[in-house]
């Protein structure tokens, strides 16, 4: 069974981004970052949707309003997920992020910049950013096989999260701006 939608790019008043869409599968679906709820320090995005579980990832992050991978934290319905990856691994395959939540076993592995893909067995989503400009700016999301509601919160969370750490350039550039960051957060504190 394959299906897509696509989500709209929307801001709203402030410096939040939302990713939207009405699906006739799966209802209303928005993705919101940095969420409406900030941590003391950090960032967070939110998938919700009036037929799937709402998703939070929250993430240490100064100057970014998307979360990063390191240090995350996932929760879906309220109810924490486990992240792993492998941050020295080369492959594509091998730096996927692993996610873990009621027991089904996902990994969301980065195609390019702008393309990624959430898999668990018989499921794949692939999720890719297009457009230029703030009225051109899509979404699509591409379903291949039976998705459930947490599958489509899951893989449309991580169009709100910073994942640039799943790629290995990405990984060079991430490492040089939290050497950056942290140089630039211990002197506000000084």
């Amino acid at each position: 069974m394959t299906m897509s939608f696509e989500m709209r790019e929307i801001r709203d008043e402030g410096r939040a981004l939302h990713w939207s869409t009405t699906s006739e599968d799966f209802g209303d679906i928005r993705v919101r970052y940095p969420a409406d709820i900030r941590p003391k320090r950090g960032t967070a995005a939110r998938a919700e949707g009036s037929t799937i579980p709402t998703a939070l990832m929250i993430s240490w992050s100064i100057f970014e309003d998307k979360p990063r991978l390191t240090g995350a934290q996932l929760s879906v319905d309220g109810r924490e997920a486990q992240l792993r990856r492998n941050r020295w691994a080369v492959s594509r395959k091998r730096r996927a992020l692993r996610i873990t939540h009621d027991g089904t076993t996902y990994r969301c592995t980065a195609i390019s910049r702008k393309r990624y893909v959430l898999t668990r067995p018989g499921l794949a989503i692939t999720v890719t950013d297009s457009g230029i400009g703030r009225k051109r700016r899509r979404l699509l999301v591409q379903i291949d096989g039976p998705a459930e509601p947490v599958d489509i919160s899951l893989a449309v969370l991580f169009s709100g999260v910073n994942r640039s750490h799943l790629t290995l350039g990405g990984a060079f550039r991430a490492g040089f701006s939290t050497v950056f960051n942290l140089a630039a957060d211990n002197a506000a504190r000084s």
